[in-house]
């Protein structure tokens, strides 16, 4: 397989391979012929959080960011175009809610849903993982 590194044929030829192999015993598992498969809970959880920018964008409201620009400002690396997408999804998602406040000129907020709130100390333990073992490796 050399030469494929980092493509798409040796990831796919990669993940063949795993998915080709007989499943592991294993004591906690009460019959060893049964596949594992993933919790369908996780994979939503991971399908939300996991895409661009979205955890960056709760902590960011976790930590008292309320309008567009503070989250912006934050977030100084995502677009406009980009982090009103995100903040949509998220809304979709049942994290956020998009206030519309009837003042002039009219102010729109965004605050974290009960759900949101519950993802945010979350995303710190990602952080603090982070931090420790997902380190930029050192020049040398």
């Amino acid at each position: 397989m050399t030469g494929l590194r980092g493509s798409a044929t040796a990831e796919t030829a990669s993940l063949g391979a795993v998915r080709n192999q007989a499943p592991k015993e294993d004591a906690s598992v009460g019959n060893a012929h049964t596949p594992v498969e993933a919790c369908p809970s996780f994979v939503r959880a991971m399908a939300i959080i996991g895409r661009r920018w979205s955890g960056l964008i709760i902590q960011a409201m976790a930590k008292g960011c309320t309008s567009f620009t503070e989250i912006s400002t934050f977030a100084e690396k995502l677009s406009d175009a980009s982090l009103s997408r995100r903040l949509k999804e998220l809304e979709d998602d049942g994290l956020i809610i998009r206030s519309v406040l009837d003042e002039r000129p009219v102010k729109v907020r965004y605050s974290l849903t009960e759900a949101g709130v519950a993802l945010a100390p979350v995303l710190d333990m990602l952080t603090s993982w982070g931090e420790q073992y997902a380190t930029a490796p050192e020049e040398g």
